[in-house]
């Protein structure tokens, strides 16, 4: 299966972030073990590190962290398909939009966030990560 994290969940996992992490944790491990394909986008990727930032107390560790954590799933790239349907209004969230677009381009099955209620009108399934862990 293919799944896309979005941003928070990313963000849970790599600064432990309470009380969110168990669940998010739990659930990546689910999908490592599955041997399922994690994907995360282009877009998140710079918005991790952004929110990740002061978290790690250099930034070589950061850079260390987070690109050990991200070799483990696939990059799935935004491109300008993705912009338009974020542009045309069908979902309110202009980044959820892309984020849902991207997922559905490649073909994921699964959009894993906390922020469930700005997916309204997603073309792939959401679900947060307490969720997937009942599936």
């Amino acid at each position: 299966m293919k799944v896309l994290f979005d941003t928070n969940v990313t963000v849970d996992i790599l600064t432990n972030r309470q009380p969110f992490c168990t669940d998010s944790i739990q659930c990546y491990r689910k999908l490592i073990e599955n041997d399922d394909k994690i994907f995360i986008s282009t877009v998140s990727v710079a918005d991790v590190m952004y929110m990740t930032r002061k978290h790690y107390s250099n930034i070589q560790k950061q850079f260390s962290v987070v690109s050990d954590f991200l070799s483990t799933m696939k990059i799935a790239k935004v491109c300008k398909k993705d912009l338009d349907f974020a542009f045309s209004g069908v979902m309110t969230d202009f980044e959820d939009g892309i984020q849902a677009c991207c997922a559905k381009r490649h073909h994921a099955k699964l959009i894993i966030t906390r922020n469930v209620k700005d997916f309204v009108n997603s073309p792939v399934l959401v679900v947060t990560p307490t969720d997937f862990l009942a599936m």
